[in-house]
């Protein structure tokens, strides 16, 4: 038992202290303004959160494709190639906007944004959610 414990404590601090990279290459990285501008312009959003997390909320319109389900099949039906896509999950303590860039690159998307801050900031400016 404690060495269930020792083990849940030790990954909790981990995942306290995780920051989402600052930049992913390949995508720019946007602020709530820049991403509210998209939002206003007509880009798709991609929120690739787990279902848990959308349950409680998500950006309006948003499309939701949880990372841990993506293949390029997926991805296409809903997004092309050369789309303008705004990518997000639960913010800077969250490494699935990174992951789902990397992996969309990698399948040939070229317009892609990723909104670091995510869903928290989103609603803490109370932008448009569902």
């Amino acid at each position: 038992m404690r060495i269930l414990l020792l083990t849940t404590l030790f990954i909790a601090t981990l995942m306290a202290s995780y920051k989402a990279p600052m930049e992913v290459k390949g995508s720019l990285t946007i602020d709530s303004k820049a991403t509210y501008g998209l939002y206003n312009k007509g880009a798709k959003f991609l929120d690739v959160r787990p279902m848990r997390f959308v349950k409680d909320g998500k950006i309006k319109g948003a499309i939701h494709l949880y990372v841990g389900d993506f293949t390029k099949e997926k991805l296409l039906k809903i997004i092309k190639l050369d789309e303008e896509v705004v990518v997000y999950c639960n913010g800077q303590s969250c490494s699935l906007t990174a992951e789902a860039i990397i992996e969309m690159l990698k399948y040939g998307y070229t317009k892609i944004y990723y909104y670091r801050d995510g869903y928290p900031a989103w609603k803490y400016y109370q932008l448009p959610m569902e």
